[in-house]
């Protein structure tokens, strides 16, 4: 059995999903593959970034890996991150 570790999101993008495109998983896990690439694709476009998103994103992974509730929301991580998005803007400088 091999193993291959992959912690870069450009090689999730590049390398990872268009192997499994072009060779599809035959099991229920084709699913959870396609809502995987889905959320992989917005996080390229920085949607985990505004606090709707990152909801929109918990509501995916809510429906893989034998449909189990997304704890992700309510974890101390998850408030820590989204309390530091909604404070962000108050140290920016107000253009003219």
């Amino acid at each position: 059995m091999h193993r291959f570790t992959v912690r870069s999101l450009g090689d999730l993008e590049v390398r990872i999903i268009p192997f499994f495109e072009v060779n599809p998983l035959l099991t229920a896990k084709a699913v959870d593959f396609r809502k995987f690439a889905q959320v992989i694709r917005m996080m390229r476009l920085g949607v985990h970034l505004q606090v709707g998103g990152l909801a929109q994103i918990a509501a995916i992974a809510e429906t893989m890996n034998r449909r189990q509730p997304s704890r992700y929301l309510e974890s101390s991580e998850a408030i820590r991150q989204l309390s530091r998005f909604d404070n962000r803007d108050k140290d920016m400088v107000q253009a003219p």
